[in-house]
This record gives C-alpha cells, structure tokens and sequence, in this order.
C-alpha cells in the first residue's frame, strides 16, 4: 500500500510539473510567437515574432495584443530596459517586418499616444502629457539642487575641444573652467651679470587637459558617460610618398658663318677682298659677311650659365689667303641635360591633423622701402619662400579602414631674379601644384600624375631667299632648337597605423633603408 501510494504521489507530483510548465511556457495573450494557420479565425489573438534573439532589426505581427507584452518583446529583441508607467494600458494591433527595433519603438508609442524619455540604456514609456511634466519637474529641481565640483584629468583630447563639446551638455548651473598653463620663456640676454638679468614670463594658454566642471550630480554623471566616449585614444596615418620629377632639356645649335677679307668671319668688322686688277692695282673689292657667330639666338637656353654660341662644341674654319680671301666656320653645338629627382619621405599625423612635408630651401624674399626727401633706400628681409617639393596632406579615417584625404603637392624651383620693378632682385619661381581630395583604402597607392610640361623652341636666323633654297640653303641659315620637357609624378600610399604597426622588425628595415645596421643596446 505504500508502494501504491509512493507511485500515485510521484504521478501527482510529474502532473503539477507539467501544470506549471504549462503555464510558464505557454505566452500571456499575445506575447511570443506562434505559427498562423490559416483555419484559425481571424478574430483570434496573434502574435508573430520572427525571434527573441537580440537583433537590431525585428518583425512583429500583432493583432488587439497588450501594448505592456509588445514592449516586452521588444526589451527582450534590443536587450534595453524599457520601463512603462501605469497609464500605458490599451491593445493594439500592428504588422512590422524587418525595421530597426528603435524605429519600431518610436512608430508604436506615436501611433497610440504615448512617447519615451532615453537615459544611457533604459527607456521610460509614458503619456506625452505625463512625460512633459515629468521634464518640467527636472528642470524645477534642477533650480534647487545643490551644485557639486569635479576635476576631470582628460587622457588624450585637449581640454579646450573638450569644452566645446561639453558645453551644450551643462544645466543654466553648470560651469566648465579649463586650466590654464603659464609658458616660461626663459632669461632676457643682454649686457651685465647673469643674476641681474630680468626673468621673462610669457602669460598664453598652452594645451592643457584638464577641465573643472560645476553642475548638479544628474548632469555630472551624464558628462562623465560623454567624455568617457569622447576621450579616446586617436587613430594615426603614416603616410608614405615617392616623388619622381624627370626633367630633360636638349639644346642645338647648327649654322655656317663665312665673310670675305683676312679677318673673316672671325670679326664684326666686314672685310674686303680684291676681285679685279688694273695695271698691278686692285680697282674692284668686294666685301661679304654672315654674321651668326657673333649673336646669341633668343631661344639658346643652355643649362651651363657659361656656354655660350663660341666657347663649345665642334668648330671648324677654312680660310683662303691669298687672291680671294675668304673664311668659312661651321659651329656645331649640342646640350643633353637629363635630371632625375626622387623623393621618399614618410611622416605621420594624427587623424584630422594637417602633415607636411618640404624637401628644399627656404628663400628669403627682401622688400624695399623708399623714405624721406632723399629717397633712402631700406631693403629688409619679407619673409622665407619654400622653394622644393612640398606635399601638405590632411587625412580623416572613415569606416571600412577607408582614409578621406586632402592632398596638395607642389614642386617649385627657382629659375632667377626680376628687378624690373625696383632695384632689388624678386625671384622668380617656377612651381607645379595641384590639390585634390581622394579616397583610399588602408594601404592603397594613388598616383597623381600629368604635371607635365613640354616647351620645344626653334630659331631660324638666315639669309632670305637663300637660305630656303633646298640642302643648298643649309650654308645659308643658323638652326638653333631647345626642347625641355618636366614629368613629375607622385606617389601617395596611406597605412592606418595599428599598435604593432612599428615592430622591431619594421624598424629595421627602415634602419636598412639609411644604409646602417641594427641599432645595438
């Protein structure tokens, strides 16, 4: 008899189990999901939920479903916490599929009349009455709570953009003061002892990272979640570059030059010689010359400063001494000036922060000044020219290790002076720029190229007529060519650096790269 009262107890016991499991599990009206069957009425309450995995996106299909269990669901899908006050009540009855829970969140309460009020991650859902209210009560007790004061040691933003950030956060209470920083400029030298030199304190606001902040604590604390997320380490940009600036400039300078007399062509000075006699004394002289050894043509642009049309090259000269005198040159003359410059510099920059690079001189530009009756001539230094290859670049990472980059690179070079103007000598600068904004993957290259230019001169100087006259006009003419041609191209590659971007491996091949060895500890 025990025994049958041992069974009938256990049997009571698994019953009232799957009574209570029953009710667990199975879902207040409307609250999980369930399957549509078509036979099934449509007056009959159903809730369609896709999952109760958290996912930002949800579908939901609701039919006269209590506005509390759908709130549920929805806590459950995000993983927020949404509160609601007692005079949320009311069925309601929606189809939503696959929106954002937020987006879901907010077309529910506005279509029934009910709003929310967001604190970090917990919801308040109330009547829009109730809420405005409620925010009228925070903005009354704000007025009477007391002020507490707090020092925030910023890790790695300054202070000062700190405070911009910072200030639309505080309460009509709220006060945000930046520590300033005194610069200590050092001792004035001058004549005398050391110790009675005068101390120079130079008052700025250096950088600074901290920032004391006044307000009531609701605000405080809500400061504290904002630079906890503003105050983050920043990204850096190593930038890489290789700049190859060809420039090739060809010179030729072919012509014939001949004149008559002894002097010959080798003269400014036309000489004569006789070409008829008359018992034993000349009674005819003729005179000739071509004078193309003794000019420069306008477009002879030798790279050598000192070459000149008769200093260089092949020259030859035939002269004829005796009855008709004559002398024949033949100049020949050809300049080949191939330049190949290249750049490799690296530098690194903080995400949004300007970086640039010059590889060249700093020119200094003098002005003139004119003062008083007697017209005193002042000349005083301007100003310092960058005259190089300058590259300027501002990077801004994006998403998907996608780097928006500003990017102005610029090749100048001095060419001369002009004192055209006064009597002081302005340089003049020959510069190819160009600026644009890219955007480039983690470890891409862009290519700027077609900063190209391509200037070809030619100069005839000759005798008209003659020296038109096919391969005999040769003899006639001086040809002088110069051609120059400048292909600069840039090379630009971007690396997001990462925390083991510089390994010690890295660093020696940048030390291979100098052309020495390991450093040693």
């Amino acid at each position: 008899m025990a025994i049958k009262r041992h069974s009938l107890f256990n049997c009571l016991a698994i019953n009232c189990l799957m009574i209570l499991a029953t009710c667990y599990l199975s879902p207040p009206q409307n609250i999980y999901a369930q399957e549509v069957q078509p036979e099934q009425p449509q007056e009959q309450n159903l809730a369609i939920v896709d999952n109760l995995a958290k996912s930002q996106n949800v579908t939901l299909d609701f039919k006269d479903a209590d506005i509390r269990n759908v709130l549920k669901i929805i806590s459950y899908k995000s993983g927020a916490n949404i509160v609601t006050t007692p005079e949320v009540m009311g069925n309601i009855s929606i189809r939503l599929v696959d929106v954002p829970w937020e987006q879901a969140l907010d077309v529910i309460l506005k279509t029934y009349g009910f709003g929310y009020d967001k604190q970090a991650n917990i919801f308040t859902v109330a009547p829009i009455e109730k809420l405005t209210a409620l925010k009228k009560q925070e903005v009354e007790l704000a007025q009477v709570q007391p002020t507490s004061t707090e020092v925030f040691n910023l890790k790695y933003i300054d202070a000062l953009d700190a405070k911009k950030a910072l200030d639309p956060q505080l309460s009509p209470r709220g006060k945000i003061t930046v520590l300033e920083m005194t610069g200590q400029a050092g001792w004035e030298f001058g004549t005398g002892e050391l110790g009675k030199r005068e101390r120079v304190i130079e008052e700025r606001l250096g950088r600074s990272k901290v920032l004391i902040i006044s307000d009531i604590s609701p605000v405080l604390d809500k400061i504290k979640e904002v630079i906890e997320q503003i105050d983050v380490r920043p990204q850096q940009v190593l930038i890489e570059t290789r700049i190859m600036e060809i420039n090739t400039d060809r010179l030729r300078d072919i012509g014939f030059d001949w004149a008559t007399g002894a002097s010959g062509a080798e003269s400014s000075t036309i000489s004569t010689t006789p070409i008829s006699k008359q018992g034993g004394v000349d009674n005819a002289q003729v005179g000739v010359h071509m004078l193309g050894d003794q000019i420069t043509p306008s477009v002879f642009g030798p790279k050598e400063s000192s070459l000149t049309t008769s200093n260089a090259g092949l020259k030859l000269l035939f002269k004829k001494l005796t009855g008709a005198q004559f002398e024949t040159i033949l100049h020949a003359l050809e300049e080949d000036v191939h330049t190949n410059t290249l750049s490799a510099p690296r530098i690194m920059t903080l995400n949004n922060q300007e970086a640039t690079i010059l590889i060249g001189t700093k020119y200094p530009i003098l002005k003139t000044e004119v003062s008083g009756e007697s017209a005193n001539t002042t000349t005083t230094l301007d100003y310092y020219q960058d005259i190089g290859i300058q590259l300027n670049v501002v990077p801004q990472i994006g998403a998907n290790n996608c780097i928006n980059m500003v990017v102005h690179p610029a090749v100048s070079s001095y060419t001369g002076t002009d004192a055209s103007i006064t009597s002081a000598k302005y340089p003049i600068i020959d510069i190819r720029e160009a600026e644009t904004r890219v955007l480039m993957s983690d470890g891409e290259t862009v290519v700027i190229g077609g900063l190209l230019k391509d200037i070809k001169s030619k100069q005839i100087i000759g005798v008209p007529f003659l020296s038109k006259i096919p391969i005999l006009g040769f003899f006639f003419r001086r040809e002088t060519i110069d051609t120059q041609k400048v292909d600069l191209l840039i090379f630009i590659t971007a690396h997001i650096v990462k925390e083991d971007t510089f390994s010690p491996e890295e660093i020696a091949k940048l030390e291979e790269r100098l052309g020495r060895g390991p450093v040693e500890k």
